[in-house]
């Protein structure tokens, strides 16, 4: 079982275990029931929610030597930050799951470097009953249709199928080149013959080249629809997804849909073409000699078993190579994004060692499974080689006693031998690529699975929306069994007030922004809108209404005029130019070679702080909102450039909601919140200390 957050590995662990004593559940069946903070769980955390699938649980300290005498499968403390399952320890080696690596087996001395001497035993309890919680991921859930995929499907089956029967034709040639036309010395009918099978050969390229286009047709419609569905719903999945997880780790499981979809369209129809090959090549060579076809069966049938046998260390390494390349890429993308930071500190040398660590996990995979490989290829070969000089050998036997084995019916006989041992293993190989794709789905499933923040369809908000915001006994808690950030707070935003939250940091002042904004959902309470119950489906709408600009604001790839609109296909230049006056960056930008064309870099790398906060805030004007919500907005501006920004902000008729630390905005709004402690205490206007503790 293989967890996809950092933070899940308790759930993981949790997971195998309940499947072992009869539950019937996976990870986004789990994630669907319970949710955890992005801090993970405690070791009580993790006690709780075993209870709730009915196992008994005792945890305990124990030393490596009282392990064997653990009830198992058992959860060890690993790494001081980590949860792995144990499920045997014996003749000084144990087996280990670890939700990160997968199964392991390792040596006493391997062991004691990571297990923390604490462990969890769970048994089930009398009056436990079974759960059946699975989400998994199938084919239909990848795209909804593809116009003209059946048909086109069925015009390739019927090509291959033609396209093989050309090639079952070519041995004959063989056959009646050498049996009739060499032996009777009739060049009349040699010519026949080879025109007949010239034009074959024509017939032949003519299909592969028509089979191939149609395939890479449906290959392009399918991966378009396919990545299309997966980025639609990606951007509509909740904030928290985001949270949890690295980039990399994500465009890794986006890259599963090319196998996917290679499977889906050259991998059925070659399935199809190499069965039905098999089987007709068998045919035909029992037909020309049943002891040597049984031969050739018998071996290829050796070669399948082989091939079997090293499918799942195969297997476990290609998971193996996925996961540890999703891992160097994340790292990869953190150096490339931090890279003024990793100059400034002179750590490029450890950057760059961790990443080649954890690109040699990589290699090392690849190396592993490249091993296996070669040695399934070499066992493949060495069985066809003997089975070549088998039939060689028993078929001269046969033509030397005249038993009607002629030496031309021995060349049509090798060509269809190897026919058939060639798609034999095709066969087998396409069959073990189909059973990757659990694999490669079970890695899709994190993002096809994951629950959007907005329904398929919302619902619109009353209009003219007047800016009013207010909570009922609001309460957030990350996850299950965490402490409430915010605990019954009740607030009232009325429409054009300005309001100012101030605190301690991590006193929950962002997090309640996010609920303000729906980002987050409350664990209990409301937040009413104009009046109106805030809930999914009216979200969408009520977000049309409110420029933001939060801590992690990012600028895109564009021009600066892109970024103030945010890529408005109709963007109107005159409000660009008012936005970004207002935010007292239009004389910065008049300044540059192509003012408002001027491209901006990764991220708005090519701006100072300033500017990127100053840009941020003309791009949340230019949506001429109905509510204005600043998360530190002035946090990197002069005092002068604040003092405007500021002016501009008590003179703006709308609501305006500002996380702040600095004098300037607390006294120039209306309302002030001192929010700490799960807490929201109104203070006096402008104070930073609340009137009353």
């Amino acid at each position: 079982m293989r967890a996809s957050e950092a933070s899940e590995c308790a759930l993981a662990c949790l997971v195998m275990v309940a499947n072992h004593f009869g539950h019937d559940i996976d990870l986004n069946g789990m994630r669907q029931r319970f949710s955890l903070s992005l801090a993970g769980t405690t070791l009580r955390g993790l006690m709780d929610l075993a209870g709730r699938f009915g196992l008994a649980t005792r945890a305990l300290r124990a030393d490596i030597d009282a392990l064997p005498r653990l009830r198992t499968p058992a959860i060890l403390h690993w790494n001081l930050d980590h949860f792995v399952v144990l499920s045997r320890m014996r003749r000084g080696r144990a087996v280990i799951h670890d939700p990160a690596l997968g199964r392991r087996v390792l040596t006493v001395a391997e062991f004691s470097k990571h297990f923390t001497g604490v462990v969890l035993e769970l048994a089930p309890t009398p009056d436990m009953m079974p759960v059946v919680a699975k989400a998994p991921t199938r084919l239909r859930d990848l795209w909804s249709r593809i116009d003209g995929f059946w048909p086109a499907l069925a015009q390739v089956l019927a090509l291959s199928v033609t396209l093989q029967a050309a090639v079952l034709a070519a041995p004959f040639y063989l056959q009646l080149s050498i049996d009739q036309a060499v032996a009777t010395g009739d060049l009349d009918f040699l010519l026949v013959l080879a025109l007949g099978f010239g034009g074959l050969v024509v017939l032949r390229v003519g299909i592969a080249a028509l089979r191939s286009w149609t395939l890479q047709s449906i290959g392009f419609l399918m991966g378009f629809q396919i990545v299309g569905n997966l980025v639609h719903h990606l951007l509509r999945v909740k904030t928290e997804f985001f949270e949890k997880r690295h980039v990399g780790d994500i465009l890794s499981r986006v890259d599963s849909v090319r196998p996917i979809q290679e499977a889906l369209t050259q991998g059925v129809a070659s399935t199809f073409i190499d069965g039905l090959m098999a089987l007709a090549a068998a045919v035909i060579l029992f037909l020309y000699s049943p002891p040597l076809a049984t031969l050739v069966v018998v071996s290829v049938l050796l070669g399948l078993v082989f091939t079997y046998a090293l499918y799942p260390s195969q297997r476990r390494h290609t998971e193996e190579r996925i996961i540890a390349a999703a891992k160097a890429q994340t790292h990869l993308i953190e150096s490339l994004r931090a890279s003024t930071v990793v100059k400034l500190t002179g750590r490029e040398a450890e950057r760059e060692g961790l990443w080649r660590n954890r690109y040699a996990e990589v290699i090392n995979a690849s190396f592993a499974a490249g091993k296996l490989t070669i040695g399934m290829t070499a066992g493949q070969r060495l069985i066809s080689g003997l089975q070549i000089v088998l039939v060689v050998y028993f078929a001269a036997k046969q033509i030397i006693a005249g038993n009607d084995f002629s030496v031309g019916m021995l060349f049509a006989f090798m060509s269809f031998r190897q026919t058939f041992t060639d798609r034999s293993l095709a066969l087998v190989n396409q069959i073990v690529q189909f059973s990757y794709l659990h694999l490669h789905l079970d890695r899709l499933g994190d993002i096809v699975h994951a629950e959007r923040d907005m329904p398929n369809v919302g619902a619109e908000v009353a209009e003219p929306v007047r800016g009013a915001l207010a909570t009922r006994r609001l309460s957030f808690r990350y996850g299950a069994g965490e402490p409430l950030i915010l605990d019954g707070i009740d607030l009232e935003v009325p429409p054009g007030s300005f309001v100012a939250f101030t605190g301690p940091s991590g006193g929950g002042k962002s997090t309640l922004l996010k609920l303000l904004l729906g980002l987050y959902p409350p664990t209990s309470g409301d937040v009413l809108l104009d009046g109106t119950l805030g809930t999914p489906a009216i979200w969408p709408s009520w977000r049309k209404h409110i420029g933001v600009v939060a801590q992690d604001d990012q600028l895109l790839t564009g021009t600066l005029a892109d970024n103030i609109a945010f890529f408005d296909p109709e963007i109107d230049m005159g409000r660009v130019h008012d936005a970004a006056k207002a935010a007292e960056v239009h004389r910065d930008i008049m300044r540059l070679p192509m003012q408002y064309l001027s491209p901006v870099g990764d991220m708005g790398s090519a701006l100072s702080r300033g500017q990127r906060q100053r840009v941020l805030l003309a791009r949340a004007l230019y949506r001429e909102p109905r509510i204005l919500i600043l998360d530190e907005g002035t946090a990197n501006l002069d005092a002068d450039t604040e003092a405007k920004i500021v002016e501009l902000l008590s003179r703006l008729p709308i609501t305006r909601i500002v996380v702040a630390h600095r004098p300037a905005l607390l006294e120039a709004a209306d309302t002030v919140y001192w929010v700490s402690d799960g807490t929201a205490t109104l203070v006096r206007a402008g104070s930073r200390k609340p009137a009353i503790r």
